[in-house]
């Protein structure tokens, strides 16, 4: 009996399973229900992604409290942005069907375009996790993008590969779109943003105040090296 309930301790193994399952349930369903009124979808993807940023640095968190603050202290920044970003996509899509109809050498624009169309897809990866972990206007969350999506080749390449790869495996088989559904609605969406985050984060913590055990075990270290230069 004592073992079964050490199995379910929420400090176990099996505990923090659940736990961190749980958390990520919660704020998927929550982004879903952003997705609804279309226009706070933005503002949705800076509520899950604050709130898988601080679940990789924090391990444990209250997912309703901290995808509500992301969500409401990033609404305006963020619906802005998503409508730039779709505004932008919207006169590339153009520009290639233009260029589709074009014939001689000016059809070969389209490579322009397709270049275009992947980096607004790699800035418009990091814009919401930036925003949502960092401070500031608009002009330096698009530095600290950039910054972020050009510093890490590997990782970024990766974060595209977590963002493309589950897409295009839910409409391989449209016999198993219900399913894919289903699973997005559970807990895709920001499961997938888990991912993303513990990828950015290796980044974005040099950049972050230190955590409180960061600070204390430095602070311990200092004062042992007082006392060291004071023995000496």
């Amino acid at each position: 009996m004592r073992g079964m309930l050490r199995f379910l301790d929420n400090d176990s193994p099996f505990g923090r399973v659940c736990t961190f399952l749980g958390t990520v349930i919660a704020v998927n369903l929550l982004f879903v229900v952003t997705l609804i009124p279309v226009v706070t979808a933005g503002a949705g993807l800076c509520g899950m992604y604050y709130a898988m940023l601080k679940l990789v640095r924090y391990k444990e968190i209250n997912p309703l409290a901290e995808f509500w603050r992301g969500f409401r202290d990033n609404f305006k920044k963020a619906t802005l942005t998503l409508l730039g970003v779709a505004a932008v996509a919207a006169f590339l899509a153009v520009d290639l069907r233009i260029c589709a109809l074009m014939t001689g050498p000016l059809r070969y624009c389209s490579t322009v375009v397709y270049g275009a169309i992947i980096a607004l897809a790699v800035l418009a990866m990091y814009l919401f996790p930036v925003m949502a972990a960092f401070e500031g206007k608009m002009k330096d969350t698009l530095k600290l993008s950039v910054y972020f999506a050009g510093g890490n080749l590997p990782g970024t390449a990766a974060i595209a590969v977590l963002n493309v790869v589950p897409l295009v495996l839910t409409y391989i088989n449209p016999a198993m779109l219900p399913l894919a559904a289903f699973l997005w609605c559970l807990g895709g969406f920001a499961m997938i943003a888990f991912c993303n985050s513990m990828i950015m984060m290796r980044r974005f913590a040099r950049h972050l105040e230190p955590l409180e055990a960061d600070r204390e075990e430095a602070d311990r270290k200092r004062i042992l090296e007082e006392m060291k230069m004071l023995e000496g």
